[in-house]
């Protein structure tokens, strides 16, 4: 299987010293958990557009996925944190597919597409007016290929999520943007910047300052992104909220989907084993193999194999709307599903989740591209809870609850009440699909 598709985002480090300056005090002998609440964005109900600008991303791209970084446009999901002495607030997209964080600096040079943009919108960081600020001289640039862009500099500040303080956070500052919304990736740290090009080395990023500091026993946090039409979620880092899910929390292993770029896991990708469409009592399989998957908060939406798209299209009564850049037909009955099978961990979506409607066409969220891949984002989040476990290189995943009612339990070793899934033993090798 290769992946001439992938590498939505360009990144440049140079230098190599940017966690080495301070030792990250540990200052918490209590492991418990961190709740972050999210806040929801959606595109309007005529913006389908916007959203298939996302595909016709994808499609430009050309090389291995370095980093799977899309910059979502139809869901945001965003988190505020305060930086610096004193505090000053910003908003980034909580990422699972990238592993850094950087923010928008005051002083930015904008200069996005969009003509109302100042690049501030989400917030900006004002390095000067911050006692605690520790640049490090080290640049970063990052590149979309939507041609947006960040440039600026990595260094080291007091982060404070919720009411707690995380000293030694390293994060970048753009000094020059083309885009507004800056980013908290929370994925593997073979995704970090740093890890990209020589020297290559890693770094703590905030889940893993989070355990260094004993705040949370392990690298392992729980996404719930609730309904799509709700306005909020949670991220649960070193802990479980088993109101937020029905039936068995199973578990199946990460799988590496890019051997040949690297040795470690760059992609929270788990094996897909089946998908059928649920129609009026009747269940179509498009599909029945085994094929690796991507969750991803940073995507809105769903991108399979051409073959299995074009399938999926037909049983719809779909096609290619060249103009819009997404299939468009009639709209599917309000109780059709697309159930999704992880190895015997079923997720099922209405479909209904998938479209966008125009005028009189439904336009779905299912796209294709030339790969041996799945990625699934926004659209299948918010039918799915999941707990991924960075330290074991393991993802949970059950049903989603839309319970207002909490029962969170820390994390400390095994996920509470999770076993592993009937699949999870499945063989599946990067090498077979060449």
């Amino acid at each position: 299987m290769k992946f001439p598709g992938f590498s939505i985002a360009i990144c440049l480090l140079v230098g190599s010293s940017l966690i080495r300056a301070n030792p990250i005090p540990k200052s918490y002998s209590n492991p418990q958990y961190l709740q972050l609440g999210l806040k929801k964005s959606r595109v309007g109900i005529n913006e389908i557009e916007r959203v298939a600008d996302e595909f016709k991303e994808v499609q430009k791209l050309t090389y291995y996925p370095y980093k799977l970084e899309l910059k979502n446009r139809g869901f945001f999901y965003t988190v505020d944190l305060k930086i610096g002495t004193p505090e000053q607030t910003v908003s980034v997209l909580l990422d699972t597919g990238s592993s850094d964080l950087w923010v928008v600096g005051s002083n930015v040079r904008c200069s996005s597409s969009e003509p109302n943009d100042d690049c501030k919108e989400y917030g900006a960081f004002d390095t000067s007016q911050s006692s605690t600020w520790s640049s490090n001289g080290t640049d970063f640039y990052i590149s979309y290929l939507d041609n947006s862009s960040a440039s600026g500099v990595w260094g080291m500040d007091i982060l404070k999520i919720n009411d707690l303080n995380i000293d030694g956070a390293t994060l970048a500052v753009a000094n020059e943007s083309s885009t507004s919304l800056a980013v908290l990736g929370v994925g593997l740290s073979a995704v970090e910047t740093t890890n990209i090009v020589y020297p290559y080395y890693t770094y703590d990023n905030i889940p893993l300052i989070l355990k260094r500091n004993g705040v949370i026993a392990r690298n392992v946090y729980s996404l719930f992104t609730n309904k799509l039409e709700a306005a909020s979620g949670s991220i649960l880092f070193g802990g479980i909220d088993h109101e937020k899910y029905s039936g068995k929390l199973l578990t199946m292993p990460v799988v590496n989907v890019a051997p040949d770029v690297s040795p470690d896991p760059m992609h929270l990708a788990v094996i897909l084993s089946g998908l059928t469409y649920s129609t009026m009592g009747d269940k179509i399989d498009p599909f029945c193999s085994r094929i690796p998957a991507i969750l991803d908060s940073g995507s809105s939406g769903t991108y399979f194999p051409k073959a299995i798209v074009e399938q999926i299209a037909e049983l719809l009564g779909a096609v290619w709307d060249e103009e819009i850049g997404a299939y468009g037909g009639q709209c599917a009955a309000s109780s059709d599903t697309l159930d999704f099978d992880f190895g015997g961990i079923n997720i099922s979506v209405p479909l209904s989740a998938f479209i966008i409607k125009k005028d009189s066409t439904c336009y779905y969220l299912i796209f294709p591209f030339e790969n041996d891949l799945v990625l699934l984002g926004a659209t299948f989040l918010s039918h799915a809870y999941v707990v991924y476990d960075l330290d074991r290189l393991e993802i949970s995943m059950a049903q989603a609850s839309y319970s207002s009612v909490e029962d969170i339990e820390p994390i400390i070793d095994d996920v509470p009440r999770s076993e592993k899934a009937p699949g999870y033993s499945f063989d599946w090798n990067y090498y077979d699909d060449q």
